[in-house]
């Protein structure tokens, strides 16, 4: 039997290796990292009316190199080996560098020497050399043709046995600046790329585009150990050497750290807030009173966290089927906020330190945005000024859906994007699974580096709940301090026109005049009270509009899925009947079960009471009467209860016990659509964590309701995994929008975060009260507490 190889034609080759290359700024960036990983201290980009030039004084490369890496198109050289000689870690992978020369122009010369104190010069058959340079050309147009593979496209190879590089480099190029440059860096070996018949006509607007991107390429902490320089012919004294800006000028500052084992410390750093004109009353509030908000913790500027991946992430834990977490590795993350601007009155009621507003709005419009930096150089897109990419993290978003100021009660505050600026460092060596896109174009977003997005946000979380919780003190003590003097004037008006009405005679008009004033302040403290009450109702009104809309749409279409749970009560059977007339299931005896009809029906059928017995239960929460508020007989209501959830229960093997312990038959005057929401939302909760679970025996629900003189009990119990370990205070489950319920493919939130929330708010309006428990054989338990308000047995 032959064996014939593939063959790939020139035009091909080079083809997939434009497409390798997005852009010819990104061509550009991607020879400057050729210049980097050559160990070189100084890279020159210099363009010319006609050609471009990138020198770098590395260590050069010998013919071996030229043959077996430099004209080897993939090479993997780079991926193997991931140190330079001098131990930086190297910016390049996918060995289709060389292509980025095609992007940029149809002809390139190549001057190469080599260091030779790091290198021998062998020739392609292995056999020593005595030569010290190379000249290297290629016309990538000799690329096209019909029938030509990529074998047959060679390139022209000239040795030097001497070469003094500066002064060939000298000779070509006409620069007094890059003389400077070469002369001040001994330059014993390097490499020079001329490209000409440049593709794309570089006016000064696109050599300025690409100074800006190179300012940013690299981050500042690296320009001493790599220097890059861009200048135009056109005008010389334009550009210089390449400095990224170091960030100064910023209201927060957080720096986080991610270790090997998956911990992750966090220093957030407050430079927002002017504590010379803080009123020291402020500190008086309870919020001030524990680290870290404390006074002397203003004063330091700053406070530290320990936490972990699990715990930014609670709940993701149980559902990291792969091992995602531990896939993730080490990084480093400095993040800034930047307020763009501010007024007089937010200044009063903030505290906040004065800037200038143009120079941020300049700084943040040139280097905005949170960037991904790959052993101290940038990965494009992420962060990049008027890309789609710009907020990559989808800040922009979240401040939709959470559009609150930062003083807002529910302190869900969100960052804009614009505001933000911030570097996440990563390397080659222990974020093996963030690989580049074909494209260079940044990274390849599987799972792995969508949960570490999450990780991110969650990080940039520990900011905004920091500032939001400042913000809201803040605007209480002002509103306490100014707004409550406004409204004890009003107060004052009101009180004295009771006091005028009500004072009979002068002799009790000055016994009362002290406590009128008392008076006075009560009054206005009373209404400040009543405003933010007003305020909370407000926020959560608006959560539970969003959850009505839900029931109203069932409730609209309740005739019609009445009609179709009726449809589905018989229809498989009529099918069946159908079917056996003209083809009995004796004919099918010896068919697999996956072509049988009568097998395939059975499992529709399995499906149509699955959905029967949720439109069941979907409906009858939806009935009119448990709206009103009426008298419930416990025992009877968790027997409806157990009924109505135990087809569902039974599919998934899980037992529902109900034990009333009172003697007496106990009554409650509720509304049982209150009673529906608290059991519900427990029971689902349960089911969700025994789906955590790799076992599905011994599942169990139990409902224990007991009372005595005061109260009326209900224990609710399961025995799945419990509260996640990762839940830091275990009360957070009470608050809204808070979930441990996450998508195992990218740790995002999936669940709305509203079932405990509801439990709580549901008992505080009966003034009762929830408590969680704790059984020894693990498991989740809550005691529900309401109070006999009315006789005995009732509520």
């Amino acid at each position: 039997m032959a064996k014939i190889p593939f063959k790939v034609s020139a035009r091909t080759a080079r083809l997939i290796g434009r497409e390798n290359i997005a852009s010819s700024k990104g061509a550009i960036i991607e020879l400057v990292k050729n210049a980097y990983d050559a160990d070189s201290p100084i890279c020159i980009v210099y363009f010319l009316t006609d050609s471009l030039y990138i020198i770098d004084a590395g260590e050069g490369m010998t013919q071996d190199i030229i043959a077996n890496h430099w004209m080897t198109i993939g090479t993997n050289n780079k991926e193997t080996d991931y140190f330079t000689k001098s131990g930086r870690v190297k910016a390049g992978a996918k060995g289709i560098g060389r292509f980025a020369l095609d992007k940029l122009g149809s002809k390139c010369e190549m001057i190469t020497k080599f260091n030779p104190s790091i290198h021998k010069d062998f020739d392609t058959e292995g056999k020593s050399t005595n030569y010290k340079a190379y000249h290297w050309n290629v016309d990538w147009d000799d690329f096209e043709g019909e029938f030509k593979t990529i074998d047959k496209v060679e390139a022209d190879l000239i040795g030097y046995e001497e070469l003094n590089f500066i002064e060939y480099i000298k000779d070509n190029i006409n620069n007094q600046k890059i003389h400077e440059i070469l002369n001040s860096n001994d330059l014993t070996s390097g490499t020079a790329l001329q490209i000409s018949n440049l593709r794309d006509n570089w006016e000064d607007y696109f050599i300025e585009q690409l100074y800006s991107d190179l300012e940013v390429l690299i981050p500042p902490k690296e320009q001493g150990n790599f220097k890059l320089y861009l200048f135009s012919e056109s005008d010389i004294d334009k550009y210089g050497e390449v400095l990224g800006s170091v960030c100064d000028d910023y209201d927060y500052k957080l720096i986080a750290k991610a270790d090997e084992n998956q911990n992750v410390s966090i220093k957030i750093f407050r430079n927002e807030y002017d504590l010379e004109t803080i009123n020291p009353k402020l500190f008086e509030y309870e919020l001030f009173k524990e680290a870290p908000y404390t006074k002397s913790d203003f004063q330091r500027g700053y406070w530290e966290i320990n936490t972990s991946f699990a715990k930014l992430l609670p709940g993701y834990k149980n559902v990291d089927k792969d091992n995602i977490l531990s896939q993730i590795g080490t990084f480093d993350f400095t993040f800034y906020f930047m307020k763009r601007t501010y007024s007089t009155p937010d200044l009063e009621k903030f505290f906040y330190n004065k800037f200038n507003s143009n120079e941020r709005k300049d700084w943040l419009n040139k280097f905005g945005g949170i960037k991904i930096f790959r052993d101290e150089f940038r990965v494009r897109p992420y962060g990049e000024v008027k890309d789609s990419a710009f907020d990559w993290l989808r800040l922009g978003a979240r401040k939709a859906t959470s559009p609150a100021p930062t003083s807002h009660p529910s302190g869900s505050w969100k960052v804009e994007p614009d505001n933000v600026a911030g570097a996440i460092n990563i390397t080659r060596v222990s974020n093996l699974s963030f690989q580049d896109k074909s494209s260079r174009e940044g990274l390849q977003e599987n799972e792995i580096f969508r949960v570490f997005q999450n990780i991110i946000l969650k990080i940039i979380s520990k900011f905004e709940e920091d500032r939001a919780k400042i913000a809201r003190q803040m605007w209480l003590f002002y509103d306490n301090v100014n707004i409550g003097a406004k409204n004890r004037k009003q107060a004052d008006v009101i009180a004295k026109k009771i006091l005028e009405e009500d004072f009979n005679n002068s002799s009790r008009t000055n016994n009362n005049t002290h406590g009128g004033d008392s008076e006075k302040v009560i009054l206005a403290k009373s209404l400040k009270d009543k405003e933010e009450e007003i305020e909370k109702l407000e926020d959560e009104q608006k959560m539970l509009r969003g959850m009505a809309s839900s029931g109203i749409v069932v409730a609209s279409f309740a005739h019609e899925l009445g009609n179709l749970k009726d449809i589905l009560n018989g229809r498989v059977d009529d099918l069946k009947e159908l079917l056996s007339e003209k083809a009995p299931e004796s004919l099918f005896s010896d068919i697999p079960d996956f072509l049988n009809p009568y097998v395939l029906l059975e499992e529709m059928k399995a499906q149509d009471n699955k959905l029967q017995n949720w439109l069941n239960f979907s409906l009858a929460s939806a009935r009119k009467d448990k709206r009103k508020r009426k008298k419930i007989y416990i025992k009877n209501y968790l027997t409806s209860i157990k009924s109505s959830w135990n087809t569902i229960l039974m599919n998934r093997f899980i037992s529902l016990s109900i034990e009333c312990v009172s003697i007496d038959e106990i009554d409650m005057r509720v509304f049982e659509i209150d009673l529906d929401s608290i059991f519900n939302n427990l029971i689902v909760n349960s089911i969700d964590s025994f789906m955590l679970q790799k076992n599905n025996s011994n599942r169990k629900i139990e409902i224990k309701q007991s009372d005595n003189d005061k109260e009326i009990i209900f224990d609710y119990f399961d025995n799945g995994v419990g509260l996640s370990e990762d839940i830091t205070n275990h009360q957070d489950i009470f608050e809204p929008l808070y979930t441990t319920k996450r998508n195992r493919h990218t740790g995002e939130e999936i669940g709305t975060g509203l079932g405990m929330w509801l439990v709580r708010t549901i008992m505080k309006e009966y003034d009762g009260s929830v408590k969680l428990l704790y059984p020894k054989s693990g498991g989740f338990g809550i005691r529900l507490s309401f109070i006999k308000k009315y006789k005995k047995g009732q509520i």
